[in-house]
């Protein structure tokens, strides 16, 4: 039921405006209606407890007074201000102005020290550190707290943590102090020190409303409200003559100046609370920042290979496309003396240097091994290539040898002769020729007469088993090339004559790669490399942002208190999504850093063990960076997202 207004009200009263004005107020859940019908008045200055068993409606009631909850049904009035106007910014800036709260639980920012958590109402509102420093003393001494000021606030009693939370509500000189169940955790003694300093606001002309289910806490009261099932069933009334009250003394001199929102202020200080939340959670920052190293630095070694790699390919390719040209018949040769014809014919035009030959044999079918076949159930498969070349092969590509003379390739002996590449070598487990050392090729023992040092301009030989020219009859014809070594700026001109050279009567079966073949393969080679780069950067950037992103997510969870704290304060929603999306944007910038750094090294690592000449492009560490910043942001979006649409309400009740 819903109790009339009470009878008692002073004549005074009925002429002046309410500080705060309920008229048929519900609020419902599902499943349940916490308020129901309710009309209240509460004049400046009056000291009101508000009682009744659990679930009555208690918390509720306040919490709609204190705009951290909105009713579903009725009109709410500040002064004359309909609260229903009022868009979500505008009542946490009245939310900030009007109200100080103390709760059950004080809910503090453990990390912080007792200063800084004293003047959290401050800083919520944007204002500068100057008159914070000149507020905060005095607000602390006069709660016995001064000597408290440096510690953080983790670490203080529960008395002395709901004692801050009295100079953190009245720090800011509100109008109204709302206190839901303030004693509830504390001893009999705290609890009266609780006491004594409300009726001690409430004398200096503050207006106080507390929550409280102990009626000796409410006898400290001016007035008592016992609610039941969601309604008001009775009311002491006005008991107190409010018209005498004074203003409240607790006003700083320069707060009316200093009060107002300062925007450079807010984002300050929500960067140096961003700042402030890593720095004590170490482990979890530094999780963050070890997710955003591994993608920004994989970015950036992911370039620096890239282009290290496309650098020599190009260079490679540029040399040979500078003074080589190579040629095969569109048939294949039936014989190795055809091959040899066309070498002949071919070191006869003007400008060629020399001339070799190269074929690829089926590494499956030759199946090189250092066993003979059969000596073991399952023999290792050979990943390498196989070849056939002459000395003059080697010769043109560079190449040298640590064992043996190239020239045996030419001289067979009456049988094949092999010569290995360096990791070939080592995969077949050989370590230099000599008498009896052999690798098996077509089921035969073939001797080793020389093993490659330096492949010169061709990368797979390393990784080749080469056998002479002849070595083999051939049964079909065979894809041979023929390599030309040719004088500067030759190619093109020794590339027309080569057909009519080699076959006058059907110069269309010769085919000839020329400079401009070359230098299409180098362009298809970098834009490989690129596309590479594209999509392992994107997936390891990914994972780095959902990692990120999980981890965000869940501190949001950890400090739900914290984030209801400061949106009862008036934290503005958009300043408290910019504290996490900078806390996101720092661990970004500094992964991003780090695995920029560690990216640069690796490339230089691993240029340094392929030989090749490392090459880190200027923008490379930007992008590093910048991937990083990027990143870490959009990783915070979703947690900000969440900590904004929090119901400050609902958090402070779990």
């Amino acid at each position: 039921m819903k109790a009339a207004l009470p009878s008692r009200e002073s004549s005074g009263h009925a002429k002046r405006v309410p500080i705060l004005s309920l008229r048929g107020i519900d609020r419902g859940f599902p499943g349940a209606m916490a308020l129901m019908d309710v009309d209240l008045d509460i004049h400046e200055g009056e000291f009101v407890a508000i009682v009744g068993p659990s679930g009555s409606g208690k918390s509720t009631l306040l919490n709609v007074l204190g705009l951290l909850d909105t009713p579903t049904g009725g009109s709410y009035r500040i002064r004359d201000v309909n609260v229903a106007d009022l868009n979500v910014r505008q009542k946490a800036a009245l939310r900030a102005d009007v109200f100080g709260f103390v709760f059950q639980e004080s809910h503090m920012v453990g990390r912080d020290a007792t200063a800084r958590n004293a003047v959290l109402g401050l800083r919520v509102r944007g204002v500068g550190i100057k008159v914070q420093k000149q507020m905060v003393m005095p607000a602390l001494k006069r709660f016995g707290l001064a000597h408290r000021a440096a510690t953080p606030a983790s670490l203080l009693s529960g008395g002395e943590r709901q004692r801050l939370a009295m100079a953190r509500a009245v720090i800011g000189t509100p109008k109204v102090v709302l206190a839901d169940e303030p004693t509830g955790s504390l001893d009999t003694g705290n609890g009266k020190i609780v006491i004594q300093h409300l009726r001690e606001l409430s004398d200096a002309g503050t207006t106080v409303a507390l929550v409280t289910h102990d009626p000796g806490i409410a006898a400290a009261a001016d007035r008592i409200i016992t609610m039941r099932d969601g309604a008001i069933i009775q009311d002491t009334g006005h008991l107190k003559d409010t018209a005498s009250i004074p203003a409240p003394t607790t006003e700083h001199p320069e707060s009316k100046r200093a009060f107002g929102r300062s925007l450079r202020h807010e984002a300050a200080d929500a960067v140096a609370d961003a700042l402030s939340g890593l720095t004590v959670r170490p482990a979890k920052a530094l999780l963050l920042i070890m997710a955003f190293l591994l993608g920004s630095g994989g970015l950036v070694a992911a370039i620096g290979l890239s282009e290290s790699a496309s650098v020599k390919v190009s260079t490679r390719i540029d040399a040979a496309a500078s003074d080589e040209v190579r040629v095969t018949r569109s048939a294949g040769y039936p014989s190795w003396e055809a091959i040899s014809s066309d070498l002949d014919a071919s070191r006869r035009l003007s400008g060629v240097l020399d001339a070799g030959v190269i074929a690829e044999l089926s590494s499956s079918v030759v199946q090189p091994s250092t066993f003979r076949p059969a000596s073991f159930p399952e023999q290792p498969t050979f990943n390498g290539a196989v070849r056939i070349i002459d000395s003059a092969y080697l010769r043109l590509q560079g190449a040298t040898l640590s064992y043996g003379d190239a020239a045996l390739l030419d001289q067979s002996f009456g049988g094949p002769v092999a010569i290995l590449g360096q990791n070939a070598a080592s995969e077949l487990g050989i370590g230099k020729p000599g008498p009896g050392v052999v690798v098996w090729l077509y089921g035969q023992p073939v001797p080793v007469v020389g093993i490659i040092d330096e492949p010169g301009r061709d990368p797979i030989l390393p990784s080749a088993v080469m056998v002479g020219v002849g070595s083999y009859s051939l049964t079909d014809n065979v894809a041979a090339s023929l390599v030309l070594r040719t004088g500067p700026g030759m190619p093109a001109a020794i590339a027309e004559a080569l057909p009519k050279a080699l076959n006058p009567a059907e110069p269309g079966t010769v085919e000839v790669r020329t400079v401009a073949d070359l230098r299409e393969l180098k362009q298809g080679i970098n834009t490989d490399l690129g596309r590479l780069v594209a999509v392992v950067s994107v997936i390891l950037l990914a994972m780095a942002c959902l990692s990120a992103g999980t981890t965000m997510y869940l501190g949001v969870l950890a400090r739900s208190s914290e984030i209801a704290l400061r949106l009862a304060l008036g934290m503005r929603r958009r300043v408290l999504a910019s504290m996490f999306l900078t806390e996101g944007a720092v661990v970004g910038i500094l992964g991003g850093a780090a695995g920029a750094a560690a990216g640069m090294v690796a490339v230089m690592a691993y240029a340094s063990l392929e030989g090749w000449a490392a090459v880190l492009p200027w923008y490379a560490s930007l992008w590093g960076i910048g991937a990083g910043l990027t990143s870490g942001t959009l990783s915070a979006v979703y947690p900000a997202v969440l900590a904004t649409r929090s119901n400050p309400a609902h958090l402070i009740r779990a």
